[in-house]
């Protein structure tokens, strides 16, 4: 992502255990052995950047995972520890989430991997149908009105 100063968000991606891997022009890539998609994250600095804003046509979050709820609560106190205004622990029914705000402004959401996906469907089964988390389940009928038939 981009932003104005990315050396203080390059310093919390070290804290969350990516390495600085290389630097070119600027663009300075970090990486973290063994992550998920988003085991690799580019920051490019650019002077004339604004604060990250939510709003339409912008990334609302950038997602990280940890195992379980324990690495996370570990992550959240490191965080409040160092500084930062984190969220309490959010049920999403397939997993928990806290948020966070980086030095430049872009939101981090930081989710477990427990429970899962398969929490109410089998795994051979998954994407079949639509299964929705307990805040959007009286909103079914008019998700279901918005989403195209999949052939």
């Amino acid at each position: 992502f981009q932003l104005r100063d990315a050396a203080a968000t390059g310093e919390l991606l070290r804290f969350m255990g990516y390495e600085k891997e290389e630097t070119a022009g600027s663009v300075t890539r970090y990486r973290i052995d063994g992550g998920n998609a988003a085991r690799t994250v580019d920051l490019e600095e650019l002077p004339d950047a604004h604060h990250a804003n939510q709003g339409a046509g912008s990334v609302h979050h950038i997602a990280f995972a940890v195992e379980d709820r324990a690495a996370q609560l570990k992550m959240r106190q490191a965080l409040m520890d160092t500084g930062y205004q984190v969220t309490p622990v959010i049920d999403r029914d397939y997993f928990w989430v806290i948020y966070f705000r980086t030095p430049g402004g872009v939101l981090f959401e930081i989710a477990t991997n427990e429970p899962g996906f398969d929490r109410d469907e089998d795994t051979a089964h998954l994407g079949e149908a639509l299964k929705l988390p307990e805040r959007y389940r009286p909103y079914r009928d008019q998700i279901e009105k918005n989403l195209l038939e999949i052939t």
